[in-house]
Formats: C-alpha cells, structure tokens, sequence
C-alpha cells in the first residue's frame, strides 16, 4: 500500500473517532441536562430547552391570573381569580411529575436519540391545593354585585277580560343558598380543572388543552359475568329493542347535559371561565301555577263568578260581584265559608253611606232657606240592621244565586211604629213629607215631590212653655176619632177630635174644630197643648191622603 493512501486512512481514522468521542460527550452532556430536548411538548405546550422548574413557575404565574366571572342576567355580577377562590397550583408535586417525565426522555442511548429525532408529547395531570375556608369565604351571595330579587307566589287574580279567576303565574326571583352556590361553581371549577383527589387532600386537575387520563376498568364481577351470558343469550328482537332504549337513554342524558353545559356566555379561555348562574340555583317560590290546590280553588271559586247581590235602594242600586267578594272566601277543602270580617266591614259600609236616622239632616224649606237638624232631633229615617245584615249577606252569597232585595232595617221604634216611608237613595224624604214651620205658623204638604195642601196652623203655646216639638219625626199611626187626653191637676183636659195623626212624645197633627183663628200670633198665649192644630177641613184631607211613616219636619 502506498504510504500517502495510508496516511489518508489514519487522518479519516482519527476523524471519526474524535467526532464520535464529541458526539458521545454531547450525547452525555444532554442526558446529564435538567432541561427538557428539543421537540417536547407537554399538554400541548413545547417546552423545549425549559427545566422542569421554569415551566412549573410558567404554569404557576399562568394559574395565578385565572380568573371566575359569574353572570346573570347577561351581566357580569362575581370576579374573583383562581387563588382568590383558594385554587393555587401544587408547585412541588408538579415539578416533580415534570422531572419524571424529562428523565423518562434520557433513559438510555436509544431512548434520547428517539427523543431527538421524533420529540416527545407528555399528558399531565396538573395538581392543585384548595383552600376549602378561603372558598367559602370568597363564594357568597353578598359578593355579588346585584341585588337578590325577591319571589312572587303563583296567585289568583280577577280577569276582567275572562270574567273569572285565573292563576296568575309565579315570578322567579334570584335569591339562593350560599350552600347551593358553592357547590355549583366548585363543579364548574374542577370539571374544567380538577379530576380527582389525592389521598392527602391534594385536588389534581388538568388542564383544559389535555386529554383525561382513563382509569383501566376493573374485571367483571361474577354477577355481571351472569347478566352478560344472560343478555347474549337473549334473542336478537330483545337486544335491538335493548339497544334502541339504550341508545334513547343515552340521547337524552346528550340532551340533559348538553342543556346544563349550554348556557349563553359561558366560556373557557386558559385558566378562566365564564359561566351564567343556572335558574335551577334559586330558590322555588313557595306557591306555583302547577299546585294542585291552588288549581281546585280556583275551580271552586269561579263557581261564584257570575253572581251578584244588588241592594235596592229605591231607583238607586248598589251591586256587590263576584270581583268585590272573591277575596271573601275562604275553602278548606271541599268547604267553603266567608272571612266574617269582610262582610261586617262591607256592610258597616253600607251603613255609613246610607242611614239616614239619628245623623245630622240639612233641609231645605219651603222658604228656600236651609235648616240643619243635629242627629238627637232626627228621629225619621233608615237604620241597617247590620249584625243581620251580615249574616243574610253570607247566606245570599254562598247560595251561588244572584240576589237582589233591600237591606234589613230596623222597620219599627220601641213602640211599634214605622221609622220611614220611602227613599230614594240617600234621600230618605222622597217628595213626600208634611213641612211644619212654628215661626210661620204655616203647614205644607209634599206628596210624591209636589205641593199637595197647605194652610195656617196653631201650634204649642209658648207663654204657657208647651211648645211644640222641632225635629224629624215620623207619622205614628192614624185615628178617628180619638180622644186626647193630657195634663195634671187643674191643666188636666180631655178633647175629642175626628183626625188625629201622632208623631212624637203625645203631639200630633189634628183637628181644632172649635177654632175659628189659625195662623199669626195665635201661638202665643192661645196656642195649643204642643199639637198642630189643623181646621177640620185640612185635617180631614191631610188625614184621607197621609199613610203612617209619612215624615214630619217642624222647625221654628
């Protein structure tokens, strides 16, 4: 061999194993490195050149600025970051998983020239720390920016459109349990990050960009093995329509969760989430439009809804419907009754409005002048008899029947005569009353609103203190003839008379068939006992057309 191709061959020798002897030192120096080769990624993150402590510090700094919004309403009401809620990233165990995974890349030769030349993907369950007092905490209704909004119960309501009741629907408020809230968001958080529980109370979680671990199913049990001979045994029908319930099951569950996880505005961006308060988290109001109860009372009520009781009070009506007295009732079951006081009030009401006894009565006279009577001199008029009233009220009201009538009155005084004759309204006098003015020693007589009879009169001598009476009083009763008889001693006297017609305390409107002078100042030292003394042809009209009841006005 010639000595240059010699001396060629050793140079080229002397090449290789120098670039060997740098080759294996550089292959020693990489797996002598506590940083990960080129090409590594782990959960979806190249951390090339990285040592497991950098790209722990990456995750923690990454962790740290995640964040929870809560929302509602499509507003943002809760903010708070991962550590704020207790969530911290478990530095050491991560590091050390890390470690793991960047030694398992220098195993040996074979395994690092792999890792070279391919790179390696790591999957990582990322573990975290929980502070269950920091949560708690941070997690509270009172966190919110927005203010609870209260329940509103299904109730029954009138429509006037209908007629009728209806059950107006109850509105959801936004009101929830601390409790309930935790345990929600606590879901949302870990079922983004956290999978699992350490023994030692270590929550590990991983992170949104890998893919969940699978934990190998354990062996059948003897059981299990029996039921899946029995099912493959099974004919081929049963197992399709097995499958065809399964696959529905399964469907609906898709469709359930799909549901839950779907709500407008939720996202996930790295370490933070987004998520809309679920309606299933507040609480229920107490009474909705699907209670059965409610449902039946509303059937039971409407059973009254066309009824109407109409008090008569001469062409003037008052009309109680079913819209003022549905709040009335009250049903226990299949009973029905009315709240006492409700109809009491109702009818004291009533009474305010239109009695027209013992009250104070502004009349008008013939002069066109105004008289006011206090309510000690109105003796005539109408009285509501109000405890029987009430109960009357109840029975025509839980008869279901419309009713129309007057209201009960006292009818009659302590001695048995008629307190009224007619009204229209709340004027109880109607057109038809007898007008007596001692001042004018006149009498007029009003019937059904016109001027019937008029004429002087005589009325109690006021020399003798034998007035007579002013006032509103009405007609006791008729008689004739009668005979009068009053006084004591030596002002004893009996007279008889052909008309006499009483209104109170023994004076009456009558005839004086022995006076021949009525009117002027006949009064006064020879007026009568406290009568009216009427010529016997006024009285005999007055008497032939006036019916007991009939009021009578005197005013001086």
């Amino acid at each position: 061999m010639k000595k240059g191709i010699f001396l060629g061959i050793l140079v080229i020798i002397a090449a290789l194993a120098t670039f060997a002897g740098a080759g294996a030192y550089y292959m020693g120096s990489l797996q002598r490195g506590n940083a990960f080769l080129q090409g590594s990624v782990v959960n979806g993150k190249d951390v090339s050149g990285q040592t497991p402590a950098q790209v722990t510090a990456g995750y923690a700094s990454e962790i740290a600025a995640g964040e929870v919004v809560l929302m509602e309403d499509g507003k943002e009401i809760f903010r708070a970051t991962l550590p704020e809620l207790g969530y911290a990233l478990d530095e050491e165990a991560f590091e050390a998983s890390l470690t793991g995974f960047m030694e398992s890349e220098k195993t040996d030769r074979d395994t690092l020239m792999q890792s070279l030349v391919n790179g390696n993907e790591f999957s990582l369950d990322i573990p975290f720390t929980f502070s269950e007092d920091t949560y708690k905490k941070a997690v509270t209704k009172k966190a919110f920016t927005a203010k609870r909004k209260e329940n509103t119960n299904a109730k029954i309501v009138y429509s006037d459109e209908e007629g009728k009741c209806i059950i107006q629907p109850e509105v959801q408020g936004t009101k929830l349990h601390d409790k309930d809230l935790r345990e929600w968001l606590k879901k949302e958080i870990d079922v983004v990050f956290v999978t699992k529980t350490d023994p030692d109370g270590k929550a590990s979680a991983q992170s949104g960009n890998t893919s969940e671990e699978q934990t190998p199913a354990a062996p059948p049990s003897d059981g299990e093995k029996a039921e899946q001979k029995k099912a493959d045994a099974a004919p081929e029908g049963e197992k399709e329509k097995q499958k065809s319930a399964d696959a529905a099951s399964e469907g609906k569950k898709a469709e359930t969760d799909s549901a839950a996880a779907a709500q407008p505005g939720d996202k996930t961006e790295g370490y933070s989430i987004v998520r809309t308060i679920p309606s299933s988290l507040y609480i229920v109001p107490e009474l909705t439009a699907s209670n059965k109860r409610l449902q039946k009372k509303c059937s039971m009520l409407n059973e009254y809804a066309d009824e109407t009781i109409t008090y008569v009070f001469g062409s003037v009506t008052e009309t109680l419907d079913f819209k003022d007295f549905m709040n009335w009732i009250k049903i226990k079951g299949d009973e029905v009754t009315l709240r006492q006081e409700k109809v009491t009030e109702y009818v004291s009401g009533l009474a305010e409005k239109y009695n027209t006894r013992y009250r104070d009565r502004v009349f008008t006279t013939s002069w066109g002048g105004e008289v006011t009577f206090p309510a000690g001199l109105n003796e005539y008029g109408y009285t509501i008899l109000e405890e029987s009233e009430a109960a009357q009220l109840t029975q025509d009201i839980l008869s279901g029947q419309s009713v129309e009538r007057e209201p009960i009155y006292l009818t009659n005084n302590d001695w048995g005569d008629p307190c009224y004759l007619s009204r229209n309204g709340q004027d109880d006098l109607n057109g038809t009353y007898v007008e007596v003015s001692i001042g004018a020693q006149h009498m007029w007589y009003y019937l059904n609103g016109a001027l019937f009879l008029e004429s002087d009169v005589v009325t109690g001598d006021v020399t003798l203190d034998q007035g007579t009476a002013s006032g509103v009083f009405p007609l006791a009763f008729k008689e004739s003839p009668a005979t009068l008889k009053g006084g004591e001693g030596k002002k004893k006297y009996t007279t008889k008379v052909q008309y006499w017609m009483p209104f109170y305390d023994g004076q009456g409107l009558h005839d004086a068939w022995w006076k021949t002078v009525f009117g002027g100042e006949e009064y006064k030292g020879n007026g009568s006992h406290g009568c009216v003394n009427l010529p016997s042809s006024v009285a005999e009209t007055l008497y032939n057309n006036i019916v007991p009841g009939t009021p009578i006005v005197i005013y001086n």
